[in-house]
């Protein structure tokens, strides 16, 4: 007899199998720095959502600072890392406004390393992220976008976690405008799309399901 119900007697979410992961191998899925790979496939109401997110030193990478808002709280615990400002083991809650960044001494050793994960809880009706920039001279804030994270592309087979669109769409129009900071005047440096990794992810998730389509339609 086959039972529907977990060692523990609570029934199981209906459309949502147990799934086991191996967060040290997940590391291999993360694209760029401070991604956000959702480990799980569930990202409807109510699901929380454990994203891994890595930070790599090296000489070629670039030190960078954002502001990210949530109107539901975060919480990230550190699994690992080699010179980091994070250590193994903290768990920190978030404000709704945070800033962010790769959290490296130095970002050029190449031996520097952390890997996080980070929960987020999604929630029914809207729910909206923002992302901020600031002048790197006087701290202004010069460009922010703000977005409901439950809107976006519809996906037939592999869900796209939204926010991640948020944050490359937002990165794109503060790198295609003049970066000047209106309070002193400087001119910020172009924000590092391709180091990030965001809008890989959203072209990947489009790819995956366009590529599936397209396998399902040769198919019948």
């Amino acid at each position: 007899m086959t039972s529907t119900k977990p060692w523990f007697g609570e029934p199981l979410i209906p459309n949502k199998r147990p799934i086991k992961k191996n967060l040290f191998e997940e590391v291999i899925h993360a694209t760029g720095d401070l991604e956000l790979v959702p480990v799980f496939p569930y990202l409807d109401d109510g699901a929380i959502v454990p994203c891994l997110s890595i930070a790599m030193g090296g000489e070629h990478v670039k030190k960078f600072q954002f502001f990210h808002a949530n109107d539901v709280p975060e919480v990230m615990i550190c699994l690992s890392e080699q010179n980091s400002a994070l250590r193994a083991g903290m768990l920190m809650s978030f404000p709704d406004l945070h800033g962010v960044n790769n959290f490296l001494k130095d970002v050029a050793d190449d031996d520097a390393y952390m890997i996080v994960l980070i929960a987020i809880r999604m929630r029914a009706g809207e729910q909206v992220e923002g992302f901020e920039l600031r002048c790197s001279e006087c701290n202004e804030p010069i460009y922010r976008l703000d977005r409901d994270i439950k809107q976006g592309p519809e996906r037939p087979y592999y869900p796209e976690f939204h926010a991640l669109r948020l944050y490359a769409d937002a990165v794109d129009e503060f790198n295609a405008s003049d970066r000047k900071c209106s309070k002193c005047g400087h001119v910020q440096e172009p924000f590092p799309q391709d180091q990030l990794g965001w809008k890989r992810y959203a072209r990947q998730v489009d790819l995956a399901n366009r590529a599936r389509a397209g396998a399902e339609a040769w198919g019948q």
